[in-house]
């Protein structure tokens, strides 16, 4: 949650945002941090260009989500870990993140220093429930108005 990331980041963020936020570097260097300091809460990741057309660091993949992999479920990856960490760094950080998971691999592109998209108009996100979500097996209705997770 958004209480737990800005408990553990302690006054890292508010020094972040004064000194290197209009940095040009800025994407790279946060990317580089991530992926040292948060392979324990999400799995192994390596660093990728901000872009497929572009070699400007930024970007982030997280090979295997342990989110995605544990839950199995659209709405926990969506609403418990993508939009409070876009969030966070946006508010905390001041600098915008995307997140792009991959439910097919189980794995996340991250995207320093990139406006991320609504939820609803996210198209990495799909709709309904995923084949191997817990709810789809449990036999609960899913029929809500939103078809949503």
């Amino acid at each position: 949650s958004l209480q737990t990331m800005t408990a553990l980041a302690g006054p890292i963020p508010f020094v972040y945002r004064k000194v290197f936020r209009n940095w040009d570097a800025t994407p790279a260097l946060l990317a580089w941090f991530a992926g040292k300091f948060l392979q324990f809460l999400v799995g192994d990741m390596k660093l990728t260009s901000i872009d497929d057309d572009s070699s400007v660091g930024g970007g982030l993949l997280v090979e295997r989500c342990r989110v995605l992999e544990q839950s199995n479920c659209k709405g926990i990856c969506a609403k418990m870990c993508k939009v409070p960490t876009e969030r966070f760094f946006a508010e905390r950080w001041g600098v915008p993140l995307s997140m792009e998971p991959n439910f097919e691999t189980g794995s996340c592109q991250l995207r320093f220093g990139v406006e991320p998209l609504d939820i609803k108009e996210d198209l990495t996100i799909p709709g309904g429930c995923l084949g191997r979500c817990p709810r789809m097996s449990s036999g609960i209705d899913l029929d809500n108005e939103d078809g949503e997770c």
